[in-house]
């Protein structure tokens, strides 16, 4: 097994959206400490799409995503029942006038709660383009009328030259994996790396995409969420890591 690295000599490489990111940075300074580098890449791009029809009356609203959140106009969102993953995904849709009726921690687990909790007939899940499970299809085989409005794309983004210059020098670099199709996007874009990249993912999915190399730590979060990762990363570091 690879040794602890040193927080203090380690640089942290960021991959999600820029604010995601700028949130994530700042929740991990604020819990483990201040790495040697911080370097922010967005590998997803989320562009809009055109929504040729919205939420209907008396549809509940499932939400994988506060990309979600943001492609539907408040009118659509104020006092609508709403199914979330994540509870940033929650806190967004609340902030807009939704009830929430629950927050899950992945799409099976919600619509497995959906199908236990709910007593609606009819829902939308206001999703991106590139999705994981099959959340309409579950709850089509357990009799309910669901549908998807494909509301915004992840379009995939190069490393820019920070990162990709980070990635081949010699040091210490970790990187959170928030998705599968990251995970992979990042696995392809440092394949020939010189640095030791320690990767922590988010769930059994994201790891499975991922490329490790001997030397070179790798954890899978205990809980499938920032808090999650935040935990697993904190681990990797020397007990006497800097404040």
């Amino acid at each position: 097994m690879a040794a602890n690295v040193n927080l203090g000599e380690t640089s942290l490489l960021l991959t999600r959206p820029s604010a995601a990111s700028e949130r994530f940075h700042a929740q991990a300074e604020a819990e483990i400490g201040r790495f040697a580098r911080v370097v922010i890449s967005p590998l997803l791009r989320i562009v809009p799409l055109q929504i040729d029809e919205t939420p209907k009356s008396g549809e509940d609203i499932v939400l994988t995503s506060e990309n979600g959140v943001s492609a539907l106009e408040k009118r659509d969102l104020l006092g609508a029942r709403t199914w979330c993953v994540g509870t940033r995904t929650a806190e967004r849709a609340r902030s807009e006038g939704a009830v929430v009726n629950a927050v899950a921690r992945d799409g099976a687990e919600l619509a497995e709660m959906i199908v236990e909790l709910s007593t609606g007939k009819d829902f939308v899940h206001v999703a991106g383009r590139h999705r994981r499970g099959d959340i309409v299809g579950r709850l089509r085989a357990a009799g309910k009328r669901a549908r998807v409005i494909e509301a915004y794309d992840q379009v995939a983004e190069p490393l820019r030259e920070e990162a990709a210059d980070l990635l081949q020098n010699p040091g210490d670099v970790v990187a959170p994996l928030f998705s599968p199709r990251s995970a992979r996007l990042l696995a392809e874009a440092a394949g020939d790396r010189v640095a030791r990249l320690h990767a922590i993912a988010i769930s059994e999915a994201a790891a499975d995409r991922w490329q490790g190399r001997p030397g070179e730590r790798f954890l899978i979060a205990p809980t499938a969420d920032a808090a999650g990762v935040l935990s697993a990363m904190g681990s990797l570091f020397d007990a006497d890591r800097p404040a």
